[in-house]
């Protein structure tokens, strides 16, 4: 039933890009935004398009149809699941500076109720929390809700979607390019999806989260050191 999927990352603009894909007449998005087909823990290749049917009700049958589930990108075998759906499904990954990712991540669990820790103590404790998860898909799962630190390894994470995708089916674009080179950003997405790229979508701040209400000064240098190498190996993938 999917024509395409915004895969990730997490807390880098998905929200904001599923609202202009879904302006333009030739696109529809899930509603809710997020399905969470491919990561259910009762996952069931077999009903993934009856699984859908709730979220497409408003949808015709010419539009292209696009799921926007962060959280893909992050697992292996969900990127699997995607292939072995649709083996030509297209895939957007969204980009964002993986500190300012991690600390945003922190403040929306923490927010919901999910967090306790400061944020130091929750990325001192991150590998062992994730470690210790033995129910990675579970809705309230350590993988879930605290890996903050992890999900910024984008690299890791952008090697396996190659390695199943072909390139031309994978577009990568930041956060950056879609808040200061909004209608240059769409433009280029919507000639990669293959509808009219012509078609003007208002530029709005519908970023969920905002900037962070905090400098945490400390947390930000230690994740600077932990993303080094990360900003070099990026170069690889993000122009």
């Amino acid at each position: 039933m999917i024509d395409f999927a915004i895969i990730g990352a997490q807390k880098s603009g998905t929200t904001a890009l599923a609202h202009f894909l879904d302006q333009h007449s030739a696109i529809v998005m899930t509603r809710p935004k997020e399905a969470h087909i491919f990561d259910a823990e009762d996952f069931d290749p077999e009903n993934v398009d009856r699984e859908y049917l709730p979220f497409f009700e408003h949808a015709s049958e010419d539009q292209l149809k696009g799921d926007a589930t962060p959280i893909y990108i992050f697992w292996q075998d969900v990127l699997k699941r995607l292939y072995n759906y649709k083996a030509g499904l297209k895939l957007i990954v969204l980009l964002r500076d993986p500190v300012d990712r991690a600390i945003s991540h922190y403040e929306m669990e923490q927010g919901r109720g999910n967090e306790k820790l400061p944020l130091w103590l929750a990325l001192l404790t991150e590998s062992n929390r994730l470690k210790c998860d033995t129910k990675p898909k579970a809705e309230q799962s350590a993988t879930r809700n605290h890996s903050y630190r992890t999900r910024g390894y984008y690299t890791r994470q952008l090697k396996e979607v190659r390695e199943i995708f072909p390139s031309d089916q994978v577009l990568i674009v930041t956060m950056e390019n879609l808040l200061k080179k909004h209608d240059e950003t769409l433009a280029q997405v919507f000639s990669f999806l293959g509808v009219d790229p012509k078609v003007s979508i208002q530029h709005e701040i519908v970023f969920s989260g905002g900037e962070s209400r905090k400098l945490y000064p400390f947390s930000r240098f230690m994740l600077r050191l932990c993303y080094l190498l990360e900003y070099c190996r990026l170069q690889r993938y993000v122009e």
